[in-house]
């Protein structure tokens, strides 16, 4: 019986808001490392037979640490210049996106829970939490930790599963919208990437009216909050056995080096899913192909279209 770990209002400071070619939020990659370090460290102080195998992630509220530019629209990070360097003088700037944000986890859980060890995982996690690193930022504050014994129970009955759900409001969950994303690439003919960068550009037209020209923006014809996403790495180099790559921060583990990958994310309302298992994110690993992926299994109730935020 698979279990959830659900963690309220998790506040991080300094967050890397950077992703690869995209900024805004930490890429999925950051909550799956967290969720395994989590796990390395419940088996190492709980019981080595918990596993932590998948998490969503709600966001309730973020901000970028940046300003704009009003005469050109562009937005700059604010950079900083710490910490000195070692005669005391300031050190370059540091190119880096950081945030606050304010998130929910629900972290899916397995393994032997016996009702006297619950109090002391639940505490065990809390301190976890508030020592690690989440996407790069400190935890400044967290929220109620709850540990769900029959995730199931919550999620046959659609009552049970909405009161549950709307208990993560007000919020927006990530889901993944490779669907979208390759609709969009058969319906245009564009390249992927291309495919990719109408989803994060903003396209003016002029349309004559008169002896004027009147600009308007050209929308896509999808609904919904949609945003280029990181979801994994591809394998650009041979597997190197652990410790013969120098310089690296786990000299126990093989190496590989490896570029982002990306797709198409929505930020859905919690309350629009009708099956829990369509939050939840989690690792694949591909040998064949060099492919560390992070895959999500949202399925939209009407899949030709998406769903509608302002219904």
């Amino acid at each position: 019986m698979e279990k959830l770990l659900v963690i309220r209002h998790l506040q991080v400071e300094a967050a890397n808001a950077i992703a690869g070619i995209t900024w805004g939020f930490p890429a999925m990659t950051s909550f799956l490392g967290l969720t395994h370090a989590l796990q390395r460290k419940v088996q190492a102080g709980i019981s080595n037979k918990i596993t932590l195998s998948g998490c969503a992630v709600i966001c309730h509220a973020s901000q970028v640490q940046a300003h704009s530019n009003n005469m050109s629209r562009e937005n700059y990070f604010a950079l900083t210049r710490n910490p000195l360097t070692k005669d005391g003088s300031t050190a370059p700037f540091n190119e880096e996106g950081r945030m606050r944000m304010d998130i929910s986890l629900l972290i899916l859980l397995s393994g032997p829970t016996p009702p006297m060890f619950e109090d002391e995982l639940v505490e065990f996690i809390k301190s976890a939490l508030l020592t690690s690193r989440v996407a790069g930022g400190k935890v400044k504050q967290l929220g109620e930790v709850e540990l769900i014994k029959d995730i199931g129970a919550i999620n046959r009955e659609s009552g049970t599963r909405k009161s549950f759900l709307r208990k993560l409001l007000p919020g927006f969950a990530l889901v993944s919208r490779d669907d979208v994303l390759q609709s969009h690439i058969e319906e245009s003919q564009k390249t992927p990437l291309d495919a990719l960068l109408d989803f994060s550009i903003k396209r003016m037209a002029a349309q004559t009216k008169g002896d004027r020209a009147e600009w308007r923006t050209e929308r896509l014809d999808y609904i919904g909050w949609l945003k280029p996403i990181m979801v994994g790495y591809q394998g650009i180099s041979d597997l190197y056995e652990a410790g013969e790559v120098g310089h690296v921060r786990d000299r126990t583990c093989p190496v590989q080096f490896v570029e982002s990958i990306y797709s198409l994310g929505q930020w859905i309302s919690p309350h629009r899913i009708s099956d829990l298992k369509h939050l939840f994110w989690q690792q694949e690993y591909h040998a064949d192909n060099a492919l560390y992926l992070c895959k999500n299994n949202y399925q939209p109730d009407a899949p030709a279209s998406l769903s509608s935020e302002t219904d």
